[in-house]
């Protein structure tokens, strides 16, 4: 099968969030089971072209007709680190290679429009020129849910992509890429054909998660758990009806992490490696972790809780500014990373000032999360909505109980510890109403179990045996791509 797909943001190259994750590793997992696939992204300016070693691919360039606009485009190739997938990538000077950030906080929102529609548009011209045909083209979120409207459209008599089908990966439904119809006169497709309620028309907008639902052949979210949410007023955006209409092209596949990078048996970036068969090394990752944020060095006796996250409401921080006095006064340690809405920074701040127990760097930096992720006793994610997560599965692997809401893909990879102890696959500790209250009895419950020693032993060996690679993910998009065939 040849598989192409497309994305915004691709690791190594560009990330912004778990989409770029994604995007860089299913396809090797893919690949490994005998299949081409490739991938498209745009060129921006802030990826270094010696560095991965992209260079011009000789005769594939195009001039796009977009509103009264000519638009030249091209293509490199380069290959995703540590495999031999090729990455090709989309060079425009205007709309890409002149910005550095992925999605430019300083442009309008009519640039952002039409930039990806640019990508999409290019990448059908392009792809044509290297004479790769795809057999599926596989899209994702709404910056390339535009590919699956275009090959309805303008290409639907196009020869090339006579037996192209498509999947649209839906990674987060609250972003949907909402603006005015007059952005299609941009695109050159015709408003009657499309602007209406069976296509891209939402409340007198152009919605394009809407059209990558709509016309792609099937559609799939990054959980089993968010499948079924998002067909659900509470976390459909919106789009609940249509999410239920199209119940039959749409399923849930878990996100998976890649182990080579997450490992604690061969992090270089921890102070100690450790395995689930030898964990004595995570004693030393705790101890370097609270000497580095000037906290009392308890190895044994107070557990440490770590948080690595974007500081937002959606992550669930409104629920623990309710009761972040009560965290002061627990006999726990926090550490906290991250960065977002002005008001959490704040709190973690003042908390790191005025606490004796709870430390915070606001911003992100990689090296520090692994540290995070190895030298936490517990991590926490008390999320409105999830969608899949990555969190969660990186502290798993690295004998870091979770403390999540059961909800998306948190409900999907953790599994409570109940009082009983029936449980025998308990991986971690959940909550199901979002409420501080119950969050502050979830926090409460994993302190009590941390002082079993011999059942948090047990749980901390169990949750890094959990397997979440991408090969068992991997059959399943495989198994997805089929079914999309189908319709021939």
């Amino acid at each position: 099968m040849r598989i192409l797909l497309t994305a915004a943001e691709v690791a190594p190259f560009a990330k912004v969030g778990g989409l770029a994750d994604v995007a860089g590793t299913l396809p090797s997992a893919v690949k490994n089971l005998g299949h081409d696939i490739r991938i498209v992204m745009p060129l921006y300016g802030s990826i270094d072209l010696s560095k991965y070693g992209i260079k011009d691919i000789k005769n594939c360039s195009a001039v796009l007709e977009m509103d009264d606009k000519r638009i030249p485009v091209s293509l490199k190739e380069g290959t995703l680190p540590n495999s031999d997938v090729i990455v090709y990538f989309v060079a425009n000077d205007e709309y890409f290679c002149s910005h550095s950030e992925v999605y430019p906080k300083q442009q309008y929102l009519r640039f952002e429009q039409e930039r990806f529609l640019v990508f999409g548009k290019a990448v059908l011209e392009l792809i044509k020129k290297i004479d790769f045909k795809p057999d599926i083209i596989h899209c994702n979120d709404w910056h390339t849910a535009n590919i699956p409207v275009f090959l309805k459209t303008l290409y639907r008599h196009d020869e090339f992509y006579k037996r192209t089908a498509t999947v649209f990966s839906i990674h987060n439904l609250a972003y949907q890429g909402k603006y005015s119809p007059d952005v299609l006169d941009f695109a050159k497709i015709i408003p009657e054909e499309v602007f209406n309620v069976n296509g891209l028309e939402f409340y007198g907008d152009v919605n394009w998660m809407k059209g990558g639902i709509i016309y792609s052949d099937q559609v799939n979210t990054v959980s089993q758990k968010y499948a079924q949410e998002i067909q659900t007023p509470e976390y459909g955006e919106g789009l609940d009806g249509l999410l239920r209409a199209s119940k039959h092209k749409l399923i849930g596949i878990l996100n998976g992490i890649d182990y080579s990078v997450w490992n604690p048996e061969t992090d270089g970036m921890i102070p100690e490696n450790y395995s689930a068969s030898d964990t004595r090394g995570k004693k030393e990752c705790k101890r370097s972790l609270q000497k580095e944020y000037g906290l009392p060095q308890k190895i044994v006796t107070i557990p440490l809780i770590g948080i690595v996250s974007r500081l937002v409401d959606q992550k669930g921080f409104d629920l623990v500014a309710r009761i972040a006095d009560e965290f002061i006064e627990m006999d726990i340690q926090m550490i906290v990373l991250g960065s977002g809405q002005k008001e959490y920074e704040e709190l973690f701040e003042n908390l790191s000032k005025n606490s004796k127990n709870i430390r915070a760097s606001i911003g992100f930096d990689a090296q520090v999360a692994q540290r995070i992720y190895a030298g936490c006793d517990m991590f926490l994610m008390p999320s409105k909505f999830e969608p899949c997560g990555l969190g969660q599965l990186i502290a798993l692997k690295y004998g870091t109980i979770p403390i999540v809401r059961a909800t998306g893909g948190l409900a999907d990879t953790v599994v409570d510890r109940h009082d009983d102890g029936k449980e025998v696959n308990s991986n971690g500790f959940t909550f199901k109403d979002y409420d501080s209250g119950e969050l502050l009895m979830a926090v409460k419950k994993a302190v009590k179990f941390y002082h079993d020693k011999k059942e948090w032993n047990k749980l901390v060996k169990t949750a890094m045996e959990y397997d979440f690679s991408w090969e068992k993910s991997a059959k399943s998009y495989i198994a997805l791509y089929n079914r999309a065939l189908n319709r021939f």
